[in-house]
């Protein structure tokens, strides 16, 4: 009789966590660039899980095995993994200002996340980049000192919140970069 019991409870919580997972939403990954004086529009709506499955699945130019290859970028005595975990421990603020002719550029620490914001005045453009630090770790996870780890980005904005993560406003296009739970950009 008691093993019945147990045998049923643990099928009502199969059942409920198989419930709660299936109410999940699907995470999306969207972008749009819009450029007002050709009246061109582009939107990509992809879900985050078909973007983790197809990623790896592509080797070509700088992108292998689910990680980017950065050009000529050398951080062969910097190591980033120890300084995202000191930023990360760091108590909000603005980090970096650079205030040039040109542009300007502003690293900082807002709400728990590593905010950029560049002003490139030549250009008239703005930049605006938010990266939550499940985003930034998992960028630099498992990789060589030159790579970014995009497979695991993408499996750490999953858990992410709504939230835009890239916005650029120029002149002659407009970008946004955001994630949520809706399959369309509207």
């Amino acid at each position: 009789m008691k093993q019945t019991k147990l045998n049923l409870l643990l099928l009502a919580v199969l059942l409920t966590a198989t419930a709660v997972w299936a109410l999940t939403p699907e995470r999306y990954l969207h972008v749009r660039v819009t450029n007002p004086s050709t009246h061109e529009l582009v939107r990509v709506n992809l879900p985050l899980s078909l973007a983790e499955k197809v990623v790896p699945a592509i080797n070509e130019g700088q992108l292998r095995d689910g990680k980017v290859q950065i050009g000529d970028f050398k951080a062969d005595n910097v190591n980033i993994k120890m300084i995202l975990d000191a930023v990360k421990t760091a108590p909000d603020g603005e980090f970096v200002t650079v205030e040039e002719k040109d542009n300007n550029v502003r690293v900082a620490k807002e709400h728990g996340q590593l905010v950029v914001h560049v002003i490139d005045k030549q250009g008239k453009e703005n930049v605006d980049v938010t990266i939550p630090w499940e985003v930034a770790q998992a960028l630099t996870a498992n990789t060589d000192k030159d790579q970014i780890n995009v497979e695991a980005a993408i499996k750490a904005l999953e858990s992410v919140g709504d939230m835009t993560l890239v916005t650029v406003t120029g002149h002659d296009e407009n970008v946004r970069i955001w994630i949520d739970s809706n399959s369309s950009d509207k």
